[in-house]
């Protein structure tokens, strides 16, 4: 829902220096990925969804919120261990994934 990985911009001004930033993360994203991100994490700010319709928006954004309950329980017994790029792309390209997104019409 979230996208393989997603773009985090550090703190900035509001106005024209927080859009600079989020600009420059955002082409850098895709230069390096291939792909448009679905989530836009920034530092101090909040969260940007991206995605072909609300219904995807919305998908994006709650699952963001799991993960960030999943990451402060981890949090709090020790820290989260988390998966390599490798584990990402394999999970993401699972069928059984493709179908679930399917089915969520995203």
């Amino acid at each position: 829902m979230c996208g393989i990985e997603s773009v985090f911009v550090p703190y900035a001004d509001p106005g024209l220096g927080l859009s600079q930033s989020i600009r420059q993360e955002v082409k850098a994203f895709v230069k390096r990925t291939g792909r448009e991100p679905k989530i836009i994490l920034l530092q101090n700010h909040g969260i940007i969804a991206v995605g072909p319709s609300p219904k995807a928006v919305l998908g994006s954004l709650l699952m963001a919120e799991k993960a960030a309950e999943v990451f402060v329980g981890a949090a709090a017994l020790g820290g989260p261990v988390f998966l390599t790029s490798a584990q990402c792309e394999r999970i993401a390209g699972r069928p059984d994934e493709h179908y679930r997104q399917k089915m969520l019409g995203l």
